[in-house]
This record gives structure tokens, C-alpha cells and sequence, in this order.
């Protein structure tokens, strides 16, 4: 059982990228294998250049065809050395407030005009009772909570959700940018070879026993090429079906091309490729050039050669046939290597290393069964085929779904969310099928060390599935045991680093507005919202898992504006646009203009979070830093322009940056999608001292967060499709119900606030 092996070996859970002195893997006997890596060479490209580090390292591993690997996350060597500095900023603070009593009534507190949700009693009675109300708001983008305060000369509260919205937008912004102008060009020239190198190795081996496979490979390289938008000619009906299957993106079925046997997907992802993931979704319906971008990668990362049977106890010749002439194709020409490895690396660095096998390694491990180079008449010894599928699983684990373990192209990324998902599913949770199906991003917040966030879930009656406990706490472990180094090795683990410190209680060091529950799951949903923007901007990489009155006249005080007072989170926040800005310029991957952007930004966190720290310690903030927050608007302003798509020509912005709604699927069941994603900015008041002695109510912007599923035959969701949900009568409650017959607790009603006039 996937569960067993999870709970007595989480000693060996850690991140995807380490030493590869530091790997692990499964044994049994008895053919020794010996495999070595060699460097790849520095490779520059007149649209992109990257240096790449790499270690030389051997291998030895004694094993026979064991089953799939299942609920181990093995130790993956570390492919690139770490290009950019990355601290994680610890979350300890220590102390009591300094800051004076929060008062129990609004009598005398100073309330703003444009304030006016506050004369609604139950919004009065929210600020009086826990210091804060959210209120269901409209606004489209966060800066317009933010751009009236000059005019209005209202205090205001800037929110640690602004600071991860704008690090989405730039994060974005840079990668999508990377896509077009660097990675698109490399990639057609990829598949222009590919396709060329396949060809000649088809006619090589036509008339022989190897011809069908050689033409399935030939097959695939060409279908990515169409998909491309490429000219090569005329291609066979299999290529075809396969760019229908890619274009219309409906459902799950086998591949013509990559398919040798059923596909059952009730029982096993094994022979199925879900077409349902090629519908360009994220930032990758802004233009064609991205929407080709889009499918041609989902080609090469969701085309799977599942080499090992529905028992796992044997190789399929074929699959194991197809890989390794994949493979031969891909070392055929240095350049081939040159534009996979100019495309993997970048992408690597941003989001992780492929989960799957990728054709290089299953090639090496070919050579060491060899003994040298391989030959296409190993190809026709089961001994060699047998002998190189159990060397390439024991090389190393495949961390989600590990039933499924196959060779890709350009396999979708390893990322810890999605192993903690899968971990958390059958038939690691449930002691009878189907076991355990609906997974939350309240898992992932629980797992990264939200105690509410577990709270919720076992009130919603998620512990009734055997081991879910266990299951919970060996994912707690794996987190708690994580070190710096392994948050620093992507762009992404960063970002999720950056969401625990408001998934954190907070306590006495804070002031009373944060101490109750109510706080607590705000900044559950403001780090599910940042979650939502991280699996938006993400989609095409990271692997998915299957299964109130007053008396105060407002003119009489000037506005004392407030950051959240959460320092860490933005301090964290910096961290990851360090890491992003200084990994993509040493790779000649960052323009001018984006990297000014990161530089603005870097310097706004900056600023946000050490005053977040003078406020804590009950330090009056400066003239200067007080007028700079009352512009915050502007800031905003200049940061949300210069993310966006503009219109060389005339300035204007692309319509898709006009709204800040978004959406992403992040697993599948048979039968539906899990959707989360972001609608309006939401309202939040603050009940706040003022630098006098007297109390006012603060205005600011937080996200309003969605999750719910979605039945399959609808599809995934784009950002305009959800936008126009949300405006549309069948817009989905904020209070998700599973599928499965019970409601998850409507926990975001701790703190938002229902308006009673």
C-alpha cells in the first residue's frame, strides 16, 4: 500500500532538487547497472543564453523489474546548481504589543465618509467585536480599493494581499514575456529538428520489426510541430487524430501515437493522455503565439510512454522501444539537446524538475545496461529492455502518481503541493475504494502548517478516511523538514515559502485584530487567493494530481495609514522576487524593462515590510513613510502598468489586465475538475490607532476566493470564461459543497460579513 510506504519512510521525503550524492533508491537483484551523467557544455542561443552547472556523477544500482515505486518521494539530484541567493526569513517574532487597547465600542473613533458599509449594523458590530470586517466588494483590480484615498483623506490598510497579488502580477509578466520573445523560437526550432532526426531514423528502420515505433516517433515530433503552426509537409492520418485530440481538448482517451494498449481511466491513468490539459488556460489566451506555445508543451509534457504493465511487474516492449528511439532522436544532434535543455532548465528553475523520466535519463541508463552505447539491436533483446525499465525506476522515485511512471519529452514539474495532494488521496487515505477523492487547497495550507486550515477539514469530517491523520501529519514532517536550500530551489517552492507566514496563528506579538479566529481565516483565504494566482501563472508546468456610528468629525484627524503588520510575509515576499529577478538574469533571460519591474517591486515589498516591523514594535511611522503609503495608489498604479500588455503603438492595455479575477484547475477526479481561482476585490475595515491616542477605521483590499468543482463535461475553465461566470446567475457560491454528499464548512463566514441593510 501507497500509505505504508508514505508513513515509514518520510525520514526520506525532502525536496525535488538535492545533491546528487544525497539520492535514494529502491534495491532489490541482481544486475549491476552502472550509469553516468556527463555536464552538458555552456550553450548560448542569439534569443537565449544559460550557463549550465552540472556534476558528474556514477551511479551503481543492483535491482530486478520491481513494481512502480508508489508513495516514496525519493531524493532527485539536483540537475542545475543554484544560481541566485535566497534566505528564509524565519517567522519567530517574539514580544507582546506595545500598542494601546483596543476600544469596545465606535464611540469616538474616527470613520471615514466613503466608510459608509459601516453604518450597517453588522458590519459596526464585526469591528467592534474581532477589530475588522470584510465586505463582499466589486472592485476589479486591487488598486482601485486603494486610489481614492488622496481624495477621500481616508487612512489606509494595506493588505499583505496586495503584496502577493502584485508579485503575481510581475512573476507573470516575466514568464510569460520568457515564453514569447525566448523559449517560443527555441522551441519551434526544437521541433523543426526533432521532426528531421525522427524522419531519417524512420526510413533507417523501415521494413524492419522497429518500423511502427520508429513512425510513432517520427509521429509525435510532427504532431508538436503542427500544433507549432510549422510546415512539414504532409503527415499521416495518426498525426492527425492526435492534433485534433490537442486542439479540440475534450477528453480523456489513448493517443494514437504514444497509446499501446486501453486506456481505463477508472482504474489507471496508464495508456490515457487527458486532452482536457491542452485547452489553453492562464496567461496563455492573451495571443496566438502563447496558445501555440501552450499546446505544443502540453504535447510534449502530457504524451506519456508508460513502459511498465497495469501490474507493474513487467516492461512493455513497445513503450520501452518508443523511449529509447525518442531518446536516440534527442542525442542524435547537439543542437536538439541545446534547445531542450534552453527550454527545461529556465522552466526548471521557475517551477521544478520533471517528475517523470525525461528521454536523457532513460538513455543513460541504457548505456549503463549496455555498457557503453546502445544499439538498435538491443532493442530487440526483452533482457535489455526488462533490465533498462527496472535500472530507470530505480534511479529514482516518481513522486505523483507513481502508478503512472512514464517517459516525457518535457514532463510536467514535480511540485510539493501537488505530491502532498496525491498523498492525501486514494489509496493512500481510505481503506475501500474510492476511498478518499475530494482534495482542498485546504489540505496544501494544513500540510505547510495552517492548524485552522486542519481544523476545517476535520470538521468537514475528512479525518473519517483511514490514515488521512497519519497521512496529514507524515506531510506536516516533510514541510518541518525542509530546508532552506530546498525552498530557495525554485521560483515556486519561494512562493509557497512566502504563504506560511499568514497560515500561521498569531499571537500575542500581534495586535488583537490578528489574535482570533476570525483573522486566522482571512489569512487563510488571503493565502489561498495567493495560492490560486500561483497555480494560474503555473498551469502549463506543475503536475496535476488525479484522483457603525460615531461622533468624530473625519476633517478633525489627519489619516495615519497602516501596513498589515505582518513583516514576515512581505520579507518572504522580497526573497522570491530576488531569487526570480537574479536567477533569470543570469541566465540572459531578463529584459530591461522586466527587470526595473522586479526592482520597483522588490523595493515596495521592502518598504512594506519594515514598516509592518516599526508597527509591531509600537513605533510611530515617519511623515515621509505615512504620505508614501497615502499614494500607495499610484504606486500600484505605475506596478500594475508596467505587468501588463500594452499596445506599442497607442499605450493601451490588453483587456485581459483589466480585471484581476482568475482561475485554475489544480486535480481531477473521473468525473470533475477542482477549480480555485479569484473573483472581486473584496472590502476590509480595520479598526486602527491613529498616532494621536484616537481610533479610526482603515479601508483596503483583500481577495475574494473560490473553490469549488467542476463536472468534467463542462471543461476547464478560462479566465474568461470565469469572468464571465461571475457575472452570470450561475456564478458559484464562496461556501463550496463537494461532490460526495458533504458540505465543507462555510469557514470564510469567519469573516465575512453578510450586510443586514
Amino acid at each position: 500500500m501507497r500509505w505504508t510506504a508514505m508513513v515509514t519512510s518520510v525520514v526520506l521525503l525532502v525536496a525535488a532538487c538535492t545533491p546528487a550524492s544525497e539520492s535514494t533508491v529502491p534495491t532489490s537483484t541482481p544486475v549491476t547497472v552502472t550509469s553516468t551523467t556527463s555536464p552538458p557544455a555552456s550553450t548560448t542561443s542569439t534569443t537565449l543564453s544559460t550557463t549550465l552547472t552540472t556534476t558528474t556523477t556514477t551511479t551503481t544500482t543492483t535491482t530486478t523489474v520491481p513494481p512502480v515505486p508508489v508513495g516514496v518521494l525519493a531524493r532527485q539530484p539536483r540537475q542545475v546548481a543554484p544560481f541566485a541567493g535566497f534566505r528564509l526569513v524565519p517567522m519567530d517574532i517574539a514580544g507582546t504589543y506595545p500598542g494601546p487597547e483596543w476600544p469596545t465600542s465606535l464611540d469616538g473613533v474616527v470613520i471615514p465618509p466613503d466608510a459608509y458599509e459601516v453604518s450597517d449594523p453588522a458590519v459596526a458590530k464585526a469591528l467592534v467585536e474581532r477589530g475588522f470586517a470584510v465586505v463582499p466588494g466589486y472592485l476589479s483590480l486591487f488598486q482601485d480599493a486603494y486610489s481614492t484615498a488622496l481624495y477621500d483623506n481616508h487612512a489606509m490598510f494595506i493588505t499583505t494581499d496586495v503584496g502577493y497579488h502584485f508579485m503575481h502580477l510581475a512573476f507573470s509578466k516575466v514568464l510569460r514575456d520568457t515564453e514569447q520573445d525566448a523559449m517560443l523560437p527555441v522551441l519551434e526550432d526544437f521541433a523543426t529538428r526533432a521532426v528531421a532526426a525522427s524522419r531519417a531514423q524512420a526510413d533507417e528502420l523501415a521494413g524492419t520489426d522497429l518500423s511502427d515505433v520508429a513512425a510513432r516517433v517520427q509521429n509525435l515530433f510532427e504532431a508538436a510541430a503542427v500544433l507549432l503552426g510549422r510546415d512539414v509537409g504532409p503527415v499521416s492520418d495518426r498525426v492527425e487524430e492526435e492534433v485534433v485530440n490537442a486542439t479540440e481538448a475534450a477528453e480523456m482517451k489513448m493517443s494514437p501515437i504514444t497509446g499501446f494498449g486501453d486506456c481505463n481511466p477508472m482504474v489507471s491513468l496508464r495508456g490515457c493522455v487527458d486532452y482536457s490539459l491542452f485547452k489553453p488556460r492562464g496567461h496563455y489566451t492573451r495571443n496566438e503565439d502563447l496558445e501555440r506555445y501552450f499546446r505544443a508543451m502540453s504535447l510534449f509534457g502530457q504524451e506519456a510512454v508508460h513502459f511498465v504493465d497495469a501490474d507493474g511487474t513487467s516492461i512493455v516492449e513497445p513503450s520501452m522501444q518508443f523511449g529509447l528511439l525518442m531518446a536516440r532522436v534527442m542525442t542524435s544532434d547537439p543542437k536538439i539537446e541545446r534547445d531542450w535543455r534552453l527550454i527545461y532548465e529556465p522552466t526548471a528553475f521557475m517551477v521544478g524538475l520533471a517528475d517523470d523520466y525525461t528521454p536523457y535519463e532513460l538513455n543513460d541508463i541504457a548505456e549503463g545496461v549496455a555498457g557503453g552505447t546502445w544499439t538498435l539491436q538491443d532493442l530487440g533483446d526483452p533482457t535489455f529492455l526488462d533490465e533498462t525499465g527496472a535500472a530507470l525506476l530505480a534511479s529514482r522515485s516518481v513522486g505523483i502518481n507513481p502508478e503512472g511512471a512514464s517517459v516525457r519529452v518535457m514532463g510536467a514539474r514535480f511540485v510539493i503541493d501537488s505530491y502532498i495532494l496525491d498523498q492525501l488521496t486514494w489509496p493512500n487515505v481510505g481503506d475501500k475504494f474510492p476511498g478518499r477523492v475530494y482534495v482542498s487547497p485546504l489540505d496544501v495550507a494544513a500540510a505547510l502548517g495552517s492548524d485552522y486550515a486542519l481544523d476545517v477539514q476535520r470538521q468537514a469530517g475528512e479525518n473519517r478516511f483511514a490514515h488521512y491523520d497519519d497521512q496529514m501529519t507524515a506531510m506536516r514532517n516533510l514541510i518541518g523538514d525542509r530546508r532552506e536550500d530546498d525552498w530557495a530551489a525554485t521560483v515556486y517552492d519561494a512562493w509557497l515559502a512566502s504563504l506560511q507566514p499568514v497560515w500561521r496563528d498569531h499571537g500575542k506579538a500581534f495586535p488583537p485584530f490578528m489574535q482570533n479566529d476570525a483573522w486566522t481565516a482571512k489569512d487563510l483565504a488571503t493565502g489561498l487567493g495567493s495560492y490560486a494566482e500561483l497555480k494560474h501563472d503555473t498551469i502549463l508546468y506543475a503536475k496535476q494530481e488525479f484522483t457603525a456610528e460615531g461622533d468624530a468629525e473625519w476633517s478633525d484627524v489627519p489619516p495615519r495609514h497602516w501596513v498589515e503588520p505582518d513583516p514576515v510575509a512581505f520579507e518572504r515576499m522580497v526573497q522570491v522576487v530576488a531569487l526570480l529577478q537574479d536567477g533569470l538574469s543570469d541566465r540572459g533571460l531578463l529584459t530591461e524593462a522586466n527587470d526595473q519591474l522586479l526592482d520597483e517591486l522588490g523595493a515596495f515589498l521592502t518598504r512594506l515590510g519594515r514598516i509592518a516591523r516599526d508597527e509591531l514594535a509600537g513605533k510611530a511611522i515617519s511623515d515621509a513613510d505615512n504620505d508614501w503609503l497615502g499614494s500607495v495608489g499610484v504606486t500600484l498604479e505605475r506596478l500594475w502598468y508596467e505587468s501588463a500588455d500594452v499596445d506599442p503603438a497607442t499605450g493601451a492595455v490588453s483587456d485581459m489586465d483589466t480585471f484581476d479575477a482568475l482561475v485554475a484547475d489544480i486535480a481531477r477526479s473521473s468525473f470533475s475538475f477542482l477549480e480555485i481561482g479569484i473573483g472581486d476585490i473584496d472590502t476590509i475595515y480595520v479598526l486602527v490607532p491613529a498616532d494621536n491616542g484616537r481610533f479610526q477605521v482603515a479601508i483596503g483590499g483583500v481577495y475574494s476566493y473560490y473553490e469549488f468543482w467542476r463536472p468534467a463535461d463542462q471543461g476547464r475553465l478560462t479566465d474568461e470564461e470565469w469572468r464571465a461566470l461571475l457575472r452570470s446567475p450561475d456564478r458559484p457560491d464562496r461556501f463550496a459543497i463537494y461532490p460526495g454528499g458533504h458540505e465543507q464548512p462555510a469557514w470564510q463566514s469567519a469573516f465575512l460579513v453578510r450586510r443586514e441593510g
